[in-house]
C-alpha cells in the first residue's frame, strides 16, 4: 500500500511534515505559513487545508485508497472529498500520470480514468 504509485505524490517536506496525519479541511483564506505555498495547518484543531490546485488530486487518491485497500473515510471527510473531486477535475497532467502509473504498476486509478475519458 505505501509503495502504491497512485498513493505517492511529490510534496514540500516542511508542509508534509506539518500536515502529519491531520484531517483535511477548509478553514481559512489567509495563507502565510509557507510563503507562496497556499496551504495552511491548524495545529490546535489538527486540520490541514491544501492549496486549491491539489484538492481534486487528494480526493481521487483517497477514493482510490478506500476502494483498493478498504481505508475508511469519515462521513465528513467523504463529503469533503466528493466536493473536491467535483470542484477540481483532473488536469491533463493528472490524466497522463495515471496512464504512466498504469503502464508501470499494471492498474489505473479508476477515479481519475472515469473523469479523463
Amino acid at each position: 500500500m505505501e509503495g502504491d504509485l497512485h498513493n505517492l505524490q511529490p510534496s514540500i517536506g516542511e508542509v508534509n511534515g506539518d500536515r502529519s496525519n491531520f484531517r483535511y479541511s477548509q478553514f481559512t483564506k489567509t495563507f502565510d505559513q509557507y510563503g507562496q505555498c497556499q496551504s495552511a495547518v491548524d495545529f490546535k484543531q489538527r486540520q490541514f487545508q491544501p492549496r486549491e490546485e491539489i484538492r481534486g488530486v487528494i480526493a481521487r487518491t483517497y477514493f482510490y485508497m478506500q476502494d483498493k485497500y478498504n481505508i475508511n473515510l469519515s462521513d465528513a471527510q467523504s463529503k469533503l472529498m466528493t466536493a473536491w473531486d467535483n470542484t477540481y477535475p483532473p488536469d491533463e497532467w493528472e490524466c497522463e500520470r495515471n496512464k504512466q502509473i498504469e503502464r508501470i504498476q499494471g492498474n489505473d486509478n479508476r477515479f481519475i480514468t472515469e473523469k479523463c475519458n
